[in-house]
């Protein structure tokens, strides 16, 4: 249709922009045919996704200094709303005309990080974006009804110098068998880094090992390079090592090298995210082709809300996946999130297992023409009516904006549960499951939004680090795959590749069995970082805290508090731990941050005896490690906005202080650890000697120091001694 009667608009200086980056953008919109009459307005929204720093008008000093005029002799008011238009373009800039009209041929000019007074400029979003639009929308007559115009200015937003490099690898392999790498460079957002031009060389703890020669990044790698040919011929555990002609090193996550192949082999995957079509970012082929060549993931899944998918997307989404299906070395599985209200369901992550079926949505409040209305399922009980029987279809419990509803919960559809994604850190929900006796195993994904699902950083109200699943099946291909899901042979971590086995009585994660002797649990990790907890869990209760990180007597003790949790249940859930912590006598001899994931966020020292902070939380830990000279009487207080405590040095031990503040699942932690060096893998065997008449579900919890977290599918063990 034909909108150029809407006027046309430009930006300047248009092309490519840091992620990240302050700049001043100059946006100039000239008046189309009708003019913009006494009352209209014009409107630059931005994506709902988008991080990017918000307008303000008041302060030319300040960041996101924004200035608006015009060639017409009229008064303009500005407003900024981060609510102010229509999902997935939320946050909008408006611009009203008062006083007078605008004819055709005049200008508005809307300058995004004015510096003339002194402001440092406007901080751009902190993620790539191929096509980055400024939507420009014109109420020429001033009803209230906006309309875009024909062609939005748009810069391509692009990943910043190189600030790490990694390595992601698989976990397992078989001596002399070639497998691939991916090695990556990326900025300081977590952006693969466009311009990076880096040679990169590589070594390996196996000294027999076969690898690639020196790679030259090139303008085509954009900062991310698949090599091939990768031998290991040394049994054991080992890693991979890059270092480029700048100095900067990367060391992969660990691989176990066998004789031979395992009959179950761990596969990684992140099976949920959007792109810009619904709420995200990106196109279909960004979206699969990052997971695949820059994340490195074994399989992948796109999931848009269902009140989104128009029948052409579905259509598109369908043709894509099966497109980028390739066994044996990238496996993608057909979806979308059934995105109906908590009261009637919550969200929901719908998998098929073929390529062509139909889409059951919840409701099509975003899809215009409504054609298929009588195929909607709601609630989502109707859903689960219409695919009784099948064991092609399966869905995962998810917790987003909005979260599951286990009073819906349906054992015969739903065999995983999300505990983590972008969203943050759910153990609240997984122990709500496992506290109405549901028997789930534990999965993580990313629900990116950002076009880089497998390697999703933090950004904007996204408040952690993209998960993964790790999943224990016999190929890489669809059909072994959905086996391991329907057993529940899979766990969860919040994005590095923890390797986890778990075994109950000879029993592997996931499965049931009857016992009538105390259980004997065999536990495995192999971290990527030094550990600092290892739990057994039964249920909600733990029964055992391996004792590896337990303080010497004799040796360095450290303190590590730490906080947690989520304010609420449903979207608004961060929770703000902003405050202090200080000792009435004594000194901090050192302290190290733990498991912060915002750049901006962190721990500073005021004096020898008070530290403060920024930090929020999703559930995930934030924290700090003590190193402290001072007495054993000493009075320590912890005062944040949540809550406010005071503990004496002397009691605290390994065993952790744990007090409430409120919230879901809101807590302090406070324990000694060991100040020497952790292991990083640990393997051990507990017995629970009082096992609990009927199902006891038995499972890992993994803290490494990095704050990176596992968490294994619980073995259900049904006691009849």
């Amino acid at each position: 249709m034909d909108r150029s009667w809407l006027g046309w608009a430009e930006i300047e200086p248009s092309g490519e922009v840091y992620a990240g980056s302050t700049v001043s953008l100059k946006l100039i919109y000239h008046v189309g045919r009708f003019g913009i009459d006494d009352g209209g307005s014009i409107r630059v929204a931005r994506r709902s996704v988008s991080d990017s720093e918000p307008h303000q008008f008041d302060d030319p000093n300040s960041l996101g200094y924004t200035t608006v005029t015009t060639t017409g002799a009229v008064r303009l008011r500005v407003k900024w709303d981060p609510r102010g238009h229509l999902r997935p373009w939320r946050g909008a800039l408006q611009v009203d005309v008062h006083d007078g009209s605008l004819a055709e041929g005049d200008t508005i000019t809307v300058t995004m990080g004015d510096r003339r007074g002194g402001a440092p400029g406007f901080r751009l979003q902190t993620f790539r974006e191929a096509e980055h639009v400024f939507k420009v929308l014109v109420d020429c007559f001033g009803t209230g009804r906006f309309e875009e115009i024909e062609e939005s200015p748009r810069v391509r937003i692009v990943g910043g110098a190189a600030e790490q490099i990694q390595i992601a690898a698989p976990s397992e392999a078989v001596i002399g068998e070639p497998f691939h790498i991916i090695v990556r460079a990326l900025d300081g957002w977590g952006n693969r880094s466009d311009g990076y031009r880096g040679d990169v060389s590589l070594s390996s703890t196996d000294p027999d090992s076969e690898l690639p020669a020196c790679h030259a990044f090139t303008e085509e790698d954009r900062g991310a390079r698949r090599l091939e040919g990768v031998v290991l011929n040394s049994e054991g555990l080992h890693t991979i090592s890059a270092r480029d002609d700048e100095g900067r090193e990367a060391v992969s996550n660990p691989i176990v090298v066998t004789r031979e192949r395992t009959e179950l082999r761990l596969y990684w995957g992140d099976f949920h995210g959007q792109t810009k079509q619904t709420v995200g970012t990106g196109t279909l082929d960004e979206y699969f082709t990052f997971a695949r060549d820059v994340a490195g993931v074994d399989f992948a899944a796109w999931q848009g809300n269902d009140f989104q998918v128009t029948r052409e997307l579905w259509e598109r989404v369908k043709e894509k996946t099966k497109g980028y299906h390739d066994p044996g070395r990238f496996v993608t599985f057909l979806g979308y999130e059934w995105s109906g209200l908590t009261p009637a369901g919550g969200d929901h992550n719908v998998y098929f297992l073929g390529d062509d079926e139909q889409i059951h949505r919840s409701n099509q409040w975003l899809i215009e023409d409504r054609y298929d209305e009588e195929t909607d399922r709601y609630p989502i009980s109707k859903l689960w009516r219409t695919f009784r029987g099948r064991r092609d279809v399966l869905a995962v419990a998810h917790v987003g904006g909005r979260h599951a509803n286990l009073d819906y919960f349906d054992p015969e559809r739903i065999p995983l549960i999300e505990v983590h994604s972008h969203h943050g850190t759910f153990e609240w929900f997984l122990e709500e499951a496992l506290g109405r006796g549901l028997r789930v195993g534990f999965v993580a994904n990313s629900d990116d939004h950002t076009c880089r699902p497998g390697l999703t950083y933090p950004s904007g109200g996204f408040t952690t680090k993209g998960g993964y699943t790790g999943v224990y099946a016999k190929e890489l291909t669809r059909e072994a795959l959905w086996e391991a899901f329907w057993s529940r042979r899979c766990y969860a971590t919040t994005g590095d590749r923890v390797i986890l086995r778990v075994k109950v009585d000879g029993h592997l994660m996931g499965e049931e069995f009857n016992g009538y002797k105390p259980p004997e649990i065999k536990v495995s990790v192999i971290g990527t970082a030094p550990l600092h907890e290892v739990e057994v869990k039964r249920g909600v209760e733990t029964i055992h805290r391996h004792s590896f990180a337990k303080p010497e007597e004799g040796g360095k003790r450290l303190i590590k508090v730490e906080w947690s949790g989520v304010r609420v249940r449903s979207r608004p859930k961060r929770v703000d731990w902003e405050g202090s912590l200080s000792l009435d006598r004594g000194r901090i001899a050192s302290f190290s941050e733990f498991a912060f994931d915002y750049p901006d966020q962190g721990v500073k020292r005021i004096t020898d005896r008070r530290l403060e902070w920024s930090s929020t939380t999703g559930g995930d830990p934030d924290g700090v490690i003590l190193e402290l000279d001072a007495p054993e009487d000493t009075e320590i207080t912890f005062d944040t906005r949540p809550v406010t405590l005071t503990f004496k040095l002397g009691d605290i031990e390994y065993e952790p202080l744990v007090v409430d503040a409120g919230g879901v699942n809101q807590k302090v932690k406070v324990s000694a650890i060991s100040g020497g060096k952790l292991p990083k893998s640990l393997e051990f065997n507990y017995v629970d000697d009082d096992p609990k008449p009927g199902v006891n579900p038995y499972w890992v919890r993994v803290v490494q120091s990095d704050g990176t977290m596992a968490w294994s599918s619980p073995v259900y063990h049904d006691f009849t001694g």
